[in-house]
């Protein structure tokens, strides 16, 4: 049935026209075994005598307010087509009852256990259930999967990971993510303390006192990072819901997303290469956002792609779903536009094919793995030979030419490399820029101009022969292109190691001190064309601030050229047959609630470097502005980061974020929220600390008001 449709921003249009009309229930509970009450909202086709399949998206994001105008463009959007679309608040989170514990706990995967059963029991049901979800509902999808629930069909999961410890925004090749780590704790807090929506929403009993409900939790919050700091190593914390101790345990079908600004591609390569189940998986330019949304564009029609996807595995539509590759990936072709720090679109082609890229077998090993690579799956690679100040494709042989080479990088290094995480937003200033910022404080070797275009896809990985004058170091890899004419260093990919966890994750060892140890580090995987003319850096530093929490102590490190043991960089070449077209369709959503924008948001990215202490600083302002929803409610929120660093001083590394959210009505009677948070984080004498003040005002008077002061050795 063609759209009836209107532009709403660009590319991307409204439909109106489906083939089944609607249902929307605001006030749902689900009862779970102790009693607590879920709230629930449901987007239902209008039929009598049909029996529906359920999408189920269980977030702890707030269905009443904060996520429901994106779960109206989308999730209504299936229930046109035929799919009762189920959205559940997470326990103590929104309008449900009881307590928040922690992200993807036990308790959490047991209530999602419960509504699978409640779904299976409704009278619209047909018992088969799919999954559906971004970041936090793309993990617990994997996750309530590898729990084998008879009537779960499939997993719609994006931006997700297999990995708790090595993927996520907790730590990064053993290293804390300075930039992000206290960010999301901070994120989490202040949406954590918000009061349950005044409005009846299912959950919590209609004629609840509020506010005594809302007291109640404040006094048992507590921030995330107080659990994810103890855990410092990939202990039982990290295993329990990281599917890659047993991939075998999901059956059924699985739908992948994933995106080039994204923190969690890698996995989706991982997943794709170790699932036995029905499989499909697509990468494209985008940061954390769905992909009819995100940016660096281009977006993709991904609802169409969902419905045809559901259609084939729960309905059995002949639609020709079965014929699709397994990857549709989106070759970038990397170009100077690629610097700037917003990008709006990546040049490039999608391309589809059935490869299986291999994954390097030291995630494995430093995660305690069974080994699951196979011959079959080994890529092609084209070979650098890391030798004195160059990329060689042969051995060196020049004996007058020095065996090794120091390095010892400014805390500088890193300002060039963008967020962690890139959320995908328009205009937020998170990309990597120009890496001859970085360069300049790094250990680079250059190859010579390429003479053929060069199609990689997969992991880069490099083996270096590397000793440390300190019992503690990391290292940072990076891999770019030099464009030809310009000189512009374009980011392709990037790997770091704590380097006392070369061996494990789990189990650190400080390093022998000059001793020379052989050192594997994975990059970040890719899909580029690279062109003729252009040469390759390979970038080597020992700092990589804000991106990750720098060493204890500056660190030397030494790399030596040994012919014996060189060390070479290891590039995947794509082969095989793969396709090339654009299939997708234009991206299509379903109409949302109307709301007021009252005011703009707006974003700044500064760096400011003070020549007298040597202090570098980065701030960040991210306001994204206040809008009014139909019920009257007005959601206001801000954020402003300060990531300060002296130049050769670890020690002196320090993070401080401070959020405002608002929440009120125009009605005076009703909740009238100021939500201030302020959080810092530093190191001294080998401790973490972690401080966290949370002030929360109602109709201009005191509610709740609480410190934390963290503490935490460092492992």
């Amino acid at each position: 049935m063609q759209a009836t449709a209107k532009i709403l921003k660009e590319n991307r249009s409204i439909r109106t026209d489906f083939p089944y009309k609607l249902d929307k229930l605001t006030t749902v509970t689900i009862i779970l075994d102790d009693g607590i009450q879920l709230a629930a909202n449901i987007w239902m086709p209008k039929s009598t005598n049909e029996k529906f399949t359920t999408i189920l998206e269980y977030l702890p994001y707030r269905k009443a307010d904060w996520t429901s105008r994106r779960d109206e463009l989308r999730l209504k959007y299936f229930s046109g087509f035929g799919y009762v679309a189920l959205r559940v608040d997470i326990r103590g989170t929104g309008n449900s009852q009881g307590v928040f514990d922690d992200e993807y706990s036990p308790q959490e995967q047991s209530d999602a256990l419960q509504i699978l059963e409640w779904i299976q029991n409704q009278t619209w049901s047909n018992g088969k259930v799919v999954i559906y979800g971004k970041s936090w509902g793309g993990f617990n999808g994997l996750q309530i999967g590898a729990l084998q629930p008879k009537n779960l069909v499939g997993i719609i999961s994006a931006y997700s990971t297999d990995d708790r410890y090595s993927d996520d925004i907790h730590y990064y090749g053993g290293c804390l993510p300075a930039q992000e780590a206290l960010a999301w704790s901070t994120q989490m807090l202040i949406w954590l303390s918000i009061p349950p929506h005044p409005t009846y929403q299912g959950g919590i009993d209609r004629d609840s006192d509020l506010e005594k409900i809302w007291k109640d939790r404040l006094e048992q919050l507590v921030p995330l990072d107080t659990y994810w700091m103890k855990h410092q190593t990939r202990d039982e914390y990290w295993r329990h819901g990281s599917v890659c101790e047993d991939y075998s345990k999901i059956s059924c079908p699985v739908l992948l997303i994933g995106g080039y600004a994204d923190l969690y591609t890698d996995p989706v390569f991982r997943l794709m290469t170790r699932l036995t189940c029905p499989k499909r998986a697509i990468i494209g330019p985008w940061g954390h956002q769905w992909p009819d949304d995100a940016y660096p564009g281009p977006q993709i029609g991904f609802l169409q792609e969902v419905v045809a996807w559901l259609d084939y595995h729960t309905k059995g539509t002949e639609n020709g779903y079965d014929k699709k590759e397994m990857f549709s990936v989106y070759r970038l072709h990397p170009n100077v536009e690629d610097v700037s720090s917003v990008i709006h679109e990546r040049k490039g082609e999608w391309i589809h094919f059935n490869k299986l890229p291999s994954f390097p077998i030291e995630h494995d090993e430093r995660n305690g793995l069974p080994s699951t690579n196979s011959e079959e799956q080994a890529d092609e690679k084209i070979v650098y030979y890391v030798s004195y100040q160059s990329l060689q494709r042969q051995p060196s042989v020049n004996e007058e030419l020095p065996k090794q080479m120091s390095f010892l990088s400014p805390q500088i290094t890193g300002m060039a490399g963008g967020n962690y995480l890139g959320y995908g937003a328009a205009n937020l200033p998170t990309n990597p820029i120009d890496q001859r910022l970085d360069d300049g404080t790094s250990l680079c070797f250059d190859s010579l101009p390429l003479t053929e275009r060069y199609d990689l896809f997969g992991f880069p990985s490099v083996r270096l022969n590397l000793s440390s004058n300190s019992p503690d170091a990391l290292i940072c890899v990076r891999l770019s292109m030099i464009d030809e004419k310009s000189l512009v260093s374009i980011l392709l990919a990037r790997g770091i190691l704590n380097l006392t966890h070369y061996k494990s994750h789990e189990h650190p060892e400080k390093l022998n001190v000059d001793q020379v140890y052989s050192i594997d580090v994975t990059l970040s995987g890719l899909c580029v064309a690279l062109p003729v003319g252009c040469r390759l850096r390979l970038s080597l530093s020992t700092s990589y601030w804000p991106i990750v929490w720098p060493s204890t102590n500056l660190s030397v490190l030494t790399i030596h050229f040994d012919q014996s043991l060189p060390c070479v960089l290891q590039l995947p070449r794509l082969t095989g047959e793969y396709s090339l077209r654009n299939d997708f369709a234009l991206p299509e959503v379903a109409p949302s609630i109307p709301v007021k924008v009252l005011r703009d948001g707006s974003n700044q990215r500064q760096r400011f470097v003070d020549e007298v202490r040597q202090l570098v600083t980065l701030r960040t302002t991210d306001d994204d502005g206040c809008i009014e929803y139909p019920d009257g409610l007005r959601f206001d929120e801000s954020l402003k980061s300060l990531y300060q660093i002296q130049m050769m001083d670890p020690q002196s590394a320090r993070v401080e974020i401070e959020r405002n959210l608002k929440y009120y009505f125009p009605d005076a009677s009703s909740f009238q929220v100021d939500i201030q948070t302020k959080s810092t984080m530093y190191e001294e004498s080998s401790v973490f600390h972690v401080k966290h003040q949370l002030n929360i005002q109602n109709r201009q008077q005191e509610f709740f008001k609480k410190d934390w002061h963290l503490q935490f050795p460092r492992i």
